[in-house]
């Protein structure tokens, strides 16, 4: 069995606290309400706002790597030692 990297363990945490937390349907506009119960998971406004918004996976990806390389430029600006940001 092969042993899951930390980026992978740390997604699947995520993912699990997006699930346990709720909104009460009548808190949200109707786009965003779950008819089939009287709430929504966290995760599940999260997707409904990325594909409202049309992002991507590959569009996160990219926008957390430039905020990486966006602090690794202030960092070399500054003079400092690059502190390396994990994924």
């Amino acid at each position: 069995m092969q042993s899951k990297t930390a980026t992978e363990l740390f997604a699947e945490f995520d993912k699990a606290i997006k699930e346990c937390f709720t909104v009460p349907n009548h808190w949200l506009p109707e786009e965003f309400q779950d008819q089939r119960s009287d709430c929504v998971s966290l995760a599940d406004i999260e997707t409904k706002c990325d594909r409202r918004d049309k992002i991507t996976e590959a569009k996160r990806v990219q926008a957390e790597k430039d905020k990486r390389i966006e602090t690794y430029r202030r960092q070399i600006e500054r003079g400092e030692r690059i502190a390396y940001i994990p994924k």
